[in-house]
């Protein structure tokens, strides 16, 4: 059982990735919000350094000094003329912030002759400058040198740029500004300090919060990735209604509901609402927001666990369908179909080429001529893939299979064909080889049944043929029951001998033996046999010994047959030739005779069991001498052939010679 997958898991895992995400977002919009609405800067998070080196001061005091300049614009506007009611009302406030003696920021002007400041008892320039800097911030502006200097720090060009537009009579001036670092007056300066000093550290607390949980998010995201689909049961992906949904309208779904979200959020974004408030509508749409969207992303994921992604889909389904149609049409309508489709586009580049010279086009051309090359490669590939495994089927590899993986549409199924050949070929194989053994363990078993009655049958005829002597007919009887007892005691070796070949169930003992030696001895017992039914052997054998490897008495039993199946259907008063010639290492010995009946049987069909020439089987053959004679001779490592020219019958084997 997997207890990682279960449903309690998977449950806990999705609150607390809710929470862990409402965390992250409630955290970022206080920051965002605390850091618009006061110009906290969150270059100053972990530097260290004071109020008064901070980028927020620096924000706040250009801020404090442009309003100080447009008050000084104000001011020397009024010796030509009355103010208008708006900059009235600015002069009123601006007045009562720098000159009520309220004010942290200190001021000295010089314009025109004219000098405006709040720093009471100063004339001079140099007692406004050594003033300013006593103070402990301070800023100098020289329009004669057109220099900006003092302590303040992270000015930027451009308000150097804005304090030289206060001067514009072109006479020169100074403009001195000193700040008192002591903050002993409550104004906007003291009051941004405060604020600097209270909510900073509690940025950098947050700003850790933020990050861990989202790290937490994170993790939790991927174990949800890995964990859906699946169950605490087996390791099978399982999906739900919503998966069955096709893609593409579940990613429709997914971009109407985030497009309806930005424009919510931008709506709201315009409006100042409180802090609890913004917490309130916050958590709400998180939680509104992540239940839709994990939703539809683990049903992305189970999607492509159970390689749905692309099934599940509309595209898929209209692509699938086409394909079954133009499928449906057969091999030559698809053809002529792909052939038609690649014309049609490259007429449509070949004229947006010549025609508008579109760079594109060329891009399209280049696209149907690669595709045209791959599909003729690729279809080169299948053939001679297919071709192989004909082959090897045709060398008698019937196990071997080709991967239809590996093949598409036509030569897919034609892979498959080929796979169903080579798979009945093995099944009717199969099949006879069952059929052959089965024959021959019938054969034996029925061989060694039938020789034990048989072996009582001649020791019985043995005993009568010793109790006497009886009339004539008695002693006819006998001599019947004994030679067939006889005869079908030769018919049961054979079956056993040849079952035993055919089953492979026999040793040999491959020694060197002297074929000159084995066929005089094997001629010499069948000497007597030829001369009762009038055949004449003549004998063509070497001087010099002809030495093979065999098993001797195997190789004596071949002989032996051969000899036999002369005697039984050799024509009456004929001449036999028997002959041994040796040739490039190759010893081959050979027999022929005159058929005493027409064959009608081929060369081949001889060689099989149970085979005879004699179709009337008059004769005392049982049809098993040439095949137990052929199949010993293969075992034995040599060639055993049968040559019918009329009626001549020619028998012959070969062995490699060995040195004596």
């Amino acid at each position: 059982m997997n207890n990682k997958f279960n449903n309690g898991f998977k449950t806990v895992a999705a609150l607390l990735q809710m929470v862990f995400l409402m965390i992250v977002i409630v955290v970022f919009s206080l920051m965002v919000n605390l850091f618009v609405r006061n110009r906290l800067s969150f270059r100053d998070i972990g530097n260290g350094y004071s109020f008064f080196q901070s980028y927020y001061y620096s924000e706040e005091i250009s801020e404090e000094i442009k309003s100080l300049m447009l008050y000084l614009q104000i001011q020397r506007g009024m010796k030509d003329q009355v103010l208008k009611e708006p900059e009235n009302s600015k002069y009123k406030l601006y007045k009562l912030k720098y000159d009520s003696g309220e004010s942290n920021l200190y001021y000295w002007f010089l314009d025109d002759d004219m000098i405006y400041t709040n720093m009471k008892n100063v004339k001079e320039v140099n007692e406004a400058i050594e003033m300013a800097k006593n103070l402990g911030n301070y800023l100098y502006y020289d329009d004669f040198s057109i220099n900006l200097q003092g302590n303040i720090a992270y000015f930027e060009q451009d308000f150097q740029i804005d304090v030289m537009r206060l001067f514009q009579t072109g006479k020169g001036g100074a403009l001195v500004v000193g700040v008192d670092t002591s903050l002993p007056k409550k104004d906007s300066i003291a009051k941004a300090e405060s604020i600097y000093k209270t909510y900073l550290p509690w940025i950098g607390i947050c700003l850790f919060v933020m990050i861990a949980a989202f790290l937490s998010f994170l993790l939790i995201m991927i174990y949800l990735t890995l964990a859906t689909g699946r169950n605490e049961d087996d390791d099978n992906i399982r999906l739900y209604r919503i998966d069955y949904i096709p893609t593409e309208l579940l990613f429709m779904a997914m971009i109407l509901f985030v497009a309806a979200l930005i424009a919510f959020c931008a709506k709201l974004g315009g409006k100042d609402l409180g802090i609890s408030s913004s917490l309130i509508l916050t958590g709400t749409l998180v939680f509104l927001s992540d239940s839709v969207l994990l939703t539809l992303y683990l049903s992305f994921v189970r999607k492509i666990k159970a390689d749905q992604f692309v099934k599940c889909s509309i595209s898929s389904y209209i692509i699938r369908t086409l394909k079954q149609a133009i499928y449906e049409q057969g091999i030559e309508k698809r053809g002529m179909i792909r052939i038609s489709i690649c014309s049609v586009l490259e007429l449509f580049f070949l004229l947006e080429v010549f025609i508008y010279h579109s760079v594109w086009a060329v891009l399209g051309l280049l696209c149907v001529f690669l595709y045209s090359a791959v599909k003729i490669m690729q279809n080169a590939v299948y053939r001679k893939k297919i071709l192989y495994g004909i082959r090897e089927i045709g060398r008698g590899k019937l196990d071997s299979k080709l991967n239809v993986k590996e093949f598409k549409g036509d030569y897919r199924d034609l892979a498959e064909e080929v796979n169903g050949i080579g798979q009945g070929l093995m099944n009717a194989v199969e099949e006879n080889l069952k059929s052959e053994r089965l024959k021959t363990e019938l054969v034996t078993n029925v061989s060694h049944d039938i020789k034990t009655p048989l072996t009582s049958i001649i020791n019985y005829i043995s005993l009568i043929k010793m109790e006497g002597t009886w009339n004539q007919n008695v002693e006819n009887y006998v001599g019947i029951l004994e030679k067939k007892s006889e005869r079908l005691k030769q018919l049961t070796e054979d079956l056993v001998e040849i079952s035993k070949i055919t089953s492979g169930n026999i040793m040999l003992d491959m020694q060197p033996i002297n074929m000159v030696e084995l066929i005089c001895q094997t001629g010499g017992e069948f000497n007597e046999i030829f001369e009762d039914v009038g055949l004449t052997i003549i004998t063509r054998l070497p001087k010099e010994p002809v030495m093979i490897l065999a098993d001797g008495s195997r190789l004596w039993r071949v002989v032996q047959n051969l000899y036999n199946n002369v005697a039984k259907y050799a024509l009456k008063d004929t001449r036999v030739f028997v002959e041994l010639k040796m040739e490039r290492g190759i010893a081959e010995f050979s027999i022929k005779d005159i058929s005493a009946q027409g064959i009608h049987k081929s060369a081949q069909d001889l060689s099989e069991r149970f085979v005879r020439g004699d179709e009337s089987r008059g004769t005392e053959g049982n049809g098993l001498g040439l095949s137990i004679a052929r199949n010993l001779t293969n075992l034995m490592g040599g060639t055993f052939e049968i040559n019918l020219d009329g009626d001549l019958f020619t028998v012959s084997i070969t062995f490699p010679m060995i040195n004596p």
